[in-house]
């Protein structure tokens, strides 16, 4: 399924979060390397150094790249790196450990459940494991129970932390799905209309970019509303919804705008092939439709457009379609109208 405009607002927070971490790692990165190298341990304030250099490069492009994940992943996984380094490198008294417990906070932050599990395994464990071999090498400055305490405040702020994005990025799905999905029919609404119709025209192979549109509206809705009330004209567009769903295929998107108007997105079609699924549409609806009871004869009328060819914008392609839509309506509805009058 395609990431939505709203889905987009996902990579936003975490862009703004990277932001933040990246400032502080160059920040207090740049004190490391000062500190170590006049310390004498200039091959870990190399090491550091080469990371405040990458922070700047992420820095200036985390902005606009869309590979985010990947370069929240490499810059995450050299931070992790220096600090295994540092703790293997330097006393236990320096206290370089605590930086042990960012690693869950930030895994999770930048990179989500997933991925945020495979990097807390790595290298917390990677941490902790470092610190009971200077243990059991007798290191005099490290008391047992200050590697069991590391330990377990580690697994506290893993647990946490876990947790947090858990469930933030539970509320977050639903939140998306409630604002994308049409509550009465279940079909996409049009809040998803243009994100869809811009995954399309850039993931279709050149040799098939072609998107066929249709505008479905049902004819004489306001009637039936009148006639036998709102809540059987909701079960007429539940109804007409269900039968658009067994028409499309599986690759084909459903809209319902507002209303009684309905819009699909066909990928991969020919002109002659957008007309053809219109019709099957069409006549699906075209039978009377039982409900509670009563038969309810509905139809709709259909106007087709076709990208490239009608338009190289949404709005172009709608408009075409809303026209032909609007000619089906004026010669007698129950129609489908995929070319404009001579």
């Amino acid at each position: 399924m395609s990431k939505s405009h709203l889905w987009a607002k996902e990579l936003e927070y975490r862009r703004t979060v990277l932001n933040v971490v990246l400032r502080v790692i160059i920040f207090s990165g740049s004190v490391f390397v000062i500190n170590n190298w006049f310390e004498g341990l200039k091959v870990l304030a190399l090491i550091e150094l080469a990371v405040v250099l990458l922070s700047i490069g992420i820095l200036c492009i985390h902005r606009k790249t869309p590979h985010l994940t990947f370069w929240a992943s490499v810059f995450l996984f050299s931070v992790y790196a220096v600090i295994l380094v540092g703790i293997y490198l330097v006393p236990f008294i320096a206290a370089l450990f605590t930086w042990l417990f960012l690693i869950p906070v930030l895994s999770y932050l930048l990179l989500g459940i997933a991925l945020g599990n495979v990097f807390t395994s790595v290298f917390v464990v990677a941490g902790v494991a470092i610190l009971f071999n200077d243990q059991f090498s007798a290191s005099p400055a490290m008391p047992p129970i200050s590697v069991a305490n590391i330990g377990l405040c580690l697994s506290a702020i893993w647990a946490l932390s876990y947790t947090y994005e858990y469930k933030r990025a539970a509320v977050v799905k639903r939140l998306q799905q409630m604002a994308a999905i049409d509550p009465l029919t279940g079909l996409n609404n049009r809040l998803l209309l243009e994100s869809i119709f811009d995954m399309l025209c850039e993931s279709l192979p050149e040799k098939q970019k072609s998107v066929s549109m249709l505008l479905i509206d049902l004819d004489h809705f306001k009637t039936v509303n009148d006639k036998y009330g709102h809540d059987v004209g909701d079960k007429v567009l539940i109804n007409v919804s269900s039968l658009i769903n067994d028409v499309r295929r599986r690759n084909d998107w459903a809209f319902r705008l507002g209303g009684e108007e309905f819009c699909m997105l066909i990928p991969d079609t020919s002109e002659c092939q957008g007309i053809q699924i219109a019709e099957r549409i069409r006549s699906a609806i075209e039978k009377t439709i039982p409900i509670d009871g009563v038969a309810i004869n509905i139809t709709v009328t259909i106007g087709v457009s076709h990208w490239p060819a009608d338009g190289k914008t949404l709005n172009q392609l709608y408009k075409v379609a809303d026209n032909r839509l609007y000619e089906g309506k004026k010669n007698g509805r129950n129609k489908v109208i995929a070319r404009d009058p001579e």
